[in-house]
């Protein structure tokens, strides 16, 4: 879609400010000749813009009719308008929306309009007599491919996302189910990692949380029905480079969460993002001032302090700098667990005219003592699933530990070759050294009675990202064509001792845990050798075709991609491997038949590195070669104005895991069969109200197990897969009490199978969240106080399966914060 933004060139930019500034204070020409020329420009069309916020009124406008706006986004941000339904000349609509606002208007060309203040020129006039202006920015919904879509009404979700080969592309644009959850939602909710966002979502649900668990992928979630791990996460379309176990994303602009496989989109990643992948974009200097310090506590007894600082400087604002700072220490709400967290991050950022560049770079130090396993719990075959403990009471010994350092550095350019062309590219790099003593569990019978079994993991991993491309925009008769051929390249090495695993086991119950003395670990080194190296050079081309104006939107591309695994013995030489390549193409198709409504669909394939055979299996260690997903996606969205509703179908199908016996009673790992799920999903977003907002949906699944090994479980539902998952959030801002909201949010998950053979299950269970949020001033500083209760009632419950390991939910916890704006 053409952009209906237009910025000035340098070269005009302060005479193009003075005329601005001059022609907004001509308040003697009268309004009706403003208007009469005004109209000589448009036509009377319909609209319907509804009350509320003025910024995204403004944004309405300028899509419906199709007119450039040029304003102070400062000026409007706080600004509230009564809306306007009816047909009218672009010109008496845009009366009626500034009307009250103390805004005025004028046309400057025949399809550009600026907005300003008459109040912005009052004041004194320097020496020199000339006159002193506020910065003019271009605000609408045109989304470009380097800064972060803006937010969308309600400012909980953004108007786009950054969608991997295609770039920042409109919700209504994209053939897709992808939501972008906002820094406003990551700091209301006062979340802490990922895991925190994605809990919104309920196509989405969290399997392990990295600062409570020692599992050695830190956050993991189940997206459609797979997993997706924390090392998959990409950092601004980067992969591989995210840092190990969690992503501290009060140091992030927005987290975007697309559903589905996305090989074509993403690329490669490590650990899989076969259900859908999670980009999470960095924080980057705004044109107004940050400095922020909030103070938090989150029960048990856990404080932590947050510095955010942002500046931009230069004669047009060009070169930007944002830090952040943070720690957080202390007991959790799980007796006996204690959580530190450090965090460290710098953005720097350069924006010209043709040349923009960016370097991010940051370190994560985190420990957790008495973490929750790696795996979680087992459970012996035959058996009932017992009742969950009390999700508070410590299950594990005093001596387990989990902890990791990462250091990561990302740097981006693009450079306009001319306004149709853009050269881009960046390379990242990423260090980690992790560090558990832990144990999992294998329950035995209904009474609780268990096995557990210790593991001293030292890993350590270096990884390198790259990419560089060209996009740009051409016609072919009627058909407009943007096309991006890009060509990218992950390397990736670990060092690791598997001979650590399962080295000592004691006996133990989930309901009254013995204190068991901590195992000795002499001898052991925390230097691993080199366990594995992978390649995964690709190349990608896309192109996305525009229709009869913009109405038909039609993306096809493809992408070739190469799998190197090598993996090591311990004294170096090579024991296994692979090289693999995949073509994976991909096609979205999105229909526009009126204003507000895209119909959808799309083809896409996913790709990941194949699976390692499980601790226990007689083949235990053997790698797999890579596997592949495909899925068949259609939907609707509607864009109701300040409220959207989504709605889609969709269909995976992916390569399964089984675990056969052989005739010698071992077990057998192996890749065999098919997983196929299936599912109907339901997102809403934004205000209802101008003082009520919502954010959630209904995720229906039917995740069931086809062509397994002689038929033995054709038919059953497939491990880890609810039928149904809800979550519903909902904003409310008092009238009677100006500055408080109050928010509520519940998260429900039906039940799921532990096994194959669907014979252990999972009861389903339901979470309630309560939230408020007061905004005042103290000094003259603006003054944000918040606090939340996450899961209320103390529910006790198993969280979610994957490869047949069950984890519990979290306990109730109390959080509190206090954020100062200077």
């Amino acid at each position: 879609m053409k952009s209906r933004l237009a910025e000035p060139q340098p070269s005009t930019r302060n005479l193009f400010a003075f005329l601005t500034a001059t022609v907004s204070v001509l308040v003697l020409v009268p309004t009706d000749a403003r208007v009469a020329f005004a109209q000589e420009r448009t036509a009377a069309v319909g609209y319907s813009i509804p009350a509320g916020p003025l910024p995204q009124a403004l944004n309405r406008f300028a899509d419906v009719s199709g007119l450039q706006l040029v304003y102070d986004a400062g000026a409007t941000r706080t600004l509230r308008t009564a809306g306007f339904n009816g047909k009218g000349p672009a010109s008496s609509v845009l009366a009626t929306l500034l009307s009250g606002t103390g805004l005025t208007w004028r046309f400057t060309s025949t399809d550009t309009v600026t907005i300003t203040s008459p109040a912005a020129l009052s004041g004194s006039l320097p020496a020199d007599g000339s006159t002193v202006l506020e910065t003019i920015t271009i605000q609408g919904e045109g989304i470009n491919n380097w800064n972060a879509p803006p937010e969308y009404a309600g400012g909980q979700v953004a108007t786009g996302a950054k969608l991997g080969i295609l770039g920042n592309t409109s919700i209504m644009d994209t053939p897709f189910n992808v939501t972008s959850y906002t820094s406003k939602t990551i700091k209301d909710q006062q979340a802490v990692t990922v895991a925190d966002v994605v809990a919104n979502d309920p196509s989405v649900r969290v399997y392990t949380n990295g600062l409570g668990s020692s599992a050695g992928v830190g956050d993991s979630f189940v997206v459609r029905g797979f997993s997706v791990g924390n090392y998959s996460v990409l950092i601004d379309g980067f992969g591989g480079i995210a840092p190990d176990r969690i992503i501290p994303v009060e140091t992030m602009e927005s987290v975007e969460i697309l559903k589905g496989p996305n090989a074509l989109l993403n690329g490669y990643t490590q650990y899989g993002s076969l259900g859908g992948s999670i980009n999470v974009i960095p924080k980057r200097a705004t044109d107004e001032p940050v400095t922020s310090v909030t103070t938090t506590y989150a029960s048990d007894s856990q404080f932590g302090t947050h510095l955010d600082y942002g500046r931009r400087f230069g004669n047009d604002k060009e070169w930007g700098i944002r830090a952040n700072g943070i720690f957080r220490d202390g007991n959790t709400s799980l007796d006996g667990q204690s959580a530190r967290l450090g965090v460290g991050t710098v953005a720097l950022d350069y924006r010209g005219d043709d040349f923009r560049a960016s370097l991010d770079a940051g370190q994560i130090d985190q420990k957790t003592d008495v973490p929750t396993g790696s795996a979680g719990f087992g459970f012996a075959s035959g058996i009932a699933i017992p009742k969950v403990p009390d999700l508070s009471k410590q299950i594990y010994q005093d001596w387990e530990y989990a902890g990791t350092k990462s250091d990561y550095v990302l740097g981006k350019f693009e450079y306009d070759l001319n306004p149709s062309w853009t050269i881009y590219g960046g390379a990242g790099y990423r260090r980690y050294d992790q560090e558990a003593l832990s144990s999992d569990i294998y329950v035995t019978d209904t009474a609780g009675n268990a096995t557990a079994t210790a593991y001293y993991s030292p890993i350590q991993e270096d990884a390198f990202s790259a990419q560089a491309g060209i996009r740009g925009e051409f016609d072919t008769g009627s058909i407009s064509h943007k096309v991006n051929l890009n060509t990218s390249y992950l390397f990736q090495t670990m060092n690791q001792e598997s001979n650590y695993y399962g080295f000592y086991s004691f006996s133990t119950n989930i309901y009254n845990a013995p204190t068991i003395s901590r195992p000795s670990t002499a001898g052991f080194s925390s230097n691993p050798p080199k366990y594995w190296d992978i390649n995964a050079p690709a190349i990608t081309l896309a192109d996305t075709m525009s229709f009869f104006d913009d109405r038909v939107l039609f993306t096809a591309g493809a992408r070739y991609q190469q799998i190197k695994v090598d993996v090591f013995d311990p004294d170096g030489s090579l024991s296994q491997g692979y090289d693999k390549s995949a073509l994976t193409p991909a096609f979205g198709v999105v229909v526009k038949p009126i204003e507000n409504l895209s119909l959808y669909a799309n083809y896409i394939e996913g790709l990941q590195r194949g699976p390692v055979a499980w601790a226990g299996t007689s083949n235990a260690g053997e790698i797999f070669p890579p596997i592949m997903t495909e899925q068949m996606e259609a939907g609707i969205k509607y864009d109701f104005g300040t409220f959207t509703a989504t709605a889609s179908v969709f269909q995976i199908t992916k390569p399964g895991s089984i675990l056969t016996t052989d005739s010698s009673g071992a077990s057998v790992f192996s890749v065999n069969g098919e997983q196929r799920n299936r599912g109907v999903e339901l997102n809403v977003f934004g205000e209802v109200t101008a003082n009520l907002r919502v954010l959630g949906g209904v995720a229906y699944t039917q995740g069931t197990l086809t062509k397994t090994d002689d038929g033995l479980y054709n038919g059953n539902s497939a491990v880890g897969v609810p039928r149904w998952q809800g979550n519903i959030g909902i904003e409310w801002d008092p009238q009677a009490i100006e500055g408080l909201t109050l928010s509520g949010r519940i998260i429900a998950t039906g039940s799921q199978y532990v096994d194959q053979a669907n014979t252990q299950k999972l009861p389903g269970w339901t979470r309630f969240d309560i939230g408020a949020q007061y905004k005042t001033s103290t000094f003259g500083n603006p003054l944000t106080l918040r606090a939340s209760v996450e899961n209320v009632t103390n529910k006790n419950y198993w969280a979610g399966v994957s490869d047949g390991w069950v984890t519990m939910g979290t306990p109730r916890t109390f959080k509190i914060s206090a954020t100062v704006d200077f």
